[in-house]
């Protein structure tokens, strides 16, 4: 399962070398030097890791990192960072919930590293989202059949650990549903 990785930095020759650096861990890479840009492409593709530097004229990484989680909450942050200060990283973290961050200059296994963890870090919250959406879609549908067939999902517990299952043949009478009393009367 191949995960875009979007880079975005004002900085052209930085892109370059991000680019270049995770192109060679055989990844598929975007880059732009546009957060606008950069926010367009996370709302119309799968992109599943944004690689941002924190210091942008349009807005800073956190900013684009709070926006790039709006729009698709799987899509895992990381801020890249000349700035080794406590106010860049509560931003980071406080508006774009942000993975990691990388400073810069960065080293290039360091900066592999960081991208691959964040891949691992998209697939789980991936799977976690069809997992939420499984679970809700069979919400869905008990709460359906229970509107068409009133009583049927309900479980009574009897004394003890036992459960009183009803006879199917009169549950299905009860339901009216003649088509099933006729086939367990065979």
């Amino acid at each position: 399962m191949s995960t875009t990785v979007l880079c975005v930095d004002d900085d052209p020759a930085v892109l370059s070398v991000l680019a270049r650096i995770l192109r060679r861990d055989g990844l598929e890479v975007r880059t732009t030097e546009s957060p606008v840009d950069a926010l367009k492409w996370i709302e119309s593709e799968d992109i599943g890791v944004l690689v941002s530097d924190y210091e942008m004229p349009q807005m800073t990484g956190a900013q684009l990192a709070g926006r790039a989680k709006r729009i698709r909450p799987d899509v895992v942050r990381v801020l890249l960072t000349g700035q080794r200060d406590l106010e860049t990283a509560v931003d980071g973290i406080n508006q774009g919930e942000v993975f990691r961050f990388v400073s810069k200059p960065f080293d290039h296994t360091q900066l592999s590293e960081v991208v691959a963890a964040a891949i691992e870090r998209h697939h789980e919250l991936a799977e976690l989202a069809g997992y939420k959406a499984s679970r809700e879609r069979s919400r869905e549908l008990k709460v359906a059949v229970e509107q068409e067939y009133p009583g049927i999902t309900e479980v009574k517990r009897g004394s003890g650990a036992r459960y009183e299952v009803p006879d199917p043949k009169e549950l299905a009478s009860a339901l009216a549903l003649d088509a099933l009393v006729n086939q367990l009367d065979k």
